[in-house]
């Protein structure tokens, strides 16, 4: 018994650990889940965490093909209760794998892939329907678990591309010259006169700054509703709780960067606190 217990802490500590590492916003929205699948969410948030970790600090797209096609075999092509890693047997051990949908798994690891690949988007309308690549699949594993029956669609389809935005701009940010920043609008880049280099070398360049703020402010106005959100629906959104809080963070911290220069981003994405918290609990609030 020993054994067992010391091998699941164990398991557990690689969870957090992941998490801390890519998006310590997790720690936060994990609290406002339904009951039923507050242990199921760590191990899913960390597989999230892995998947973003590949995306934002590989380099060579071989190299992370060939992570991402682990990755896929473990969750796809095997019984996950078979494995030997700790992640995946904590998707086991809690009941998550089994509820888990084939389809949004594949996307969530083929949009991985294809991120070394990208190019950028010709303007925001196609940078939207990017970061909505990005974010839907990861919604739909969180529904799964959640014992929703809320599908995706019945979501602000902008409420899902801000968040999907938000974790481009962690993936960049990580990245710095190597591919960073790939995403930024061809017409946006043109109209400030700046290239993707030079976000990287002037970072605090007046015309970075305008660019950037540009971006970050017409992304957050994807999400800002009213139309599918939960203040004017008829579904009860209350078990997707934890979904509204994670995106309350995600639009505070990104009117935070907004404000500021490039070459302060890690300092204002590493830093949390109880606003934090507090801009969760005032969004799930929302929802009673």
């Amino acid at each position: 018994m020993s054994n067992r217990n010391s091998e699941r802490d164990n398991d557990l500590m690689f969870c957090w650990e992941q998490v801390s590492r890519t998006n310590r916003a997790f720690r936060i929205s994990r609290v406002f889940a339904p009951r039923e699948s507050f242990e199921k969410l760590l191990p899913l948030y960390a597989l999230f965490s892995v998947v973003e970790q590949i995306s934002s600090t590989v380099t060579d797209a071989d190299i992370a093909e060939s992570k991402l096609n682990w990755w896929r075999n473990e969750c796809l092509h095997r019984n996950m209760a078979e494995s030997q890693h700790p992640l995946v047997r904590e998707l086991a051990r809690t009941g998550a794998a089994d509820l888990l949908p084939r389809e949004p798994i594949a996307e969530l690891f083929g949009g991985a892939g294809r991120r070394f690949s990208a190019v950028a988007p010709a303007d925001m309308d196609a940078l939207k329907e990017h970061c909505l690549e990005i974010y839907r699949p990861q919604l739909e594993l969180e529904l799964s678990v959640s014992g929703s029956r809320i599908a995706s669609d019945d979501f602000d389809s902008g409420l899902l591309a801000r968040n999907g935005l938000f974790q481009l701009v962690r993936e960049s940010t990580r990245r710095a010259e190597q591919g960073g920043f790939w995403w930024m609008p061809l017409n946006s880049l043109a109209r400030h006169g700046v290239s993707r280099m030079d976000i990287i070398r002037t970072p605090q360049s007046v015309n970075v700054a305008g660019l950037l703020k540009e971006v970050l402010t017409e992304g957050l106005a994807w999400g800002a509703g009213p139309p599918g959100s939960p203040d004017n629906s008829t579904i009860d959104f209350s078990p997707a709780r934890h979904v509204f809080a994670i995106s309350g963070i995600y639009a505070r911290k990104m009117r935070s960067l907004a404000e500021t220069t490039p070459d302060q981003f890690v300092r204002e994405l590493t830093r949390s606190g109880l606003r934090d918290l507090w801009g969760a609990w005032a969004c799930a609030l929302r929802l009673g």
